[in-house]
């Protein structure tokens, strides 16, 4: 089961080449619901019709975890930690990594909004692009 940030999303959706590849050839992919609603709010966004419905079938195929209390929990843990190291991140990117984290899975983004120092020691994140 792959963890996929709504940054690699997002640059499947736009093609990608080594995003594409890495993410055809996972056999599971999964998500937090957080990132939907990130891939979602670009369709809401862009110019002509919203079409939210086609939009989620463009990604039908990675499946959306819920944030819970639970990984609320996990998520105020992560902060505590970070914080500690002052390095604390946005709320909403720590629900993300900390949902990953609550499934022992790998984070996988594209984007730089994770390179915050000390993450990597409570979590594995693997980084594509030149970001």
């Amino acid at each position: 089961m792959t963890f996929l940030d709504s940054s690699v999303i997002i640059d499947y959706l736009d093609g990608v080449e080594d995003v594409v590849e890495f993410v055809d050839e996972q056999p599971v992919l999964v998500t937090s619901s957080i990132c939907i609603y990130e891939v979602l709010a670009g369709e809401v966004f862009s110019a002509g019709e919203t079409d939210l419905i086609g939009a989620r079938e463009n990604f039908g195929r990675v499946t959306a975890l819920d944030f819970s209390e639970e990984v609320a929990f996990e998520a105020a843990r992560m902060q505590n930690r970070l914080l500690e190291s002052g390095n604390p991140m946005s709320p909403r990117d720590l629900m993300i990594a900390a949902t990953a984290r609550s499934e022992g899975k790998e984070l996988v983004v594209s984007d730089a909004d994770f390179d915050t120092k000390g993450l990597r020691e409570i979590l594995s994140v693997r980084r594509f692009g030149p970001y």
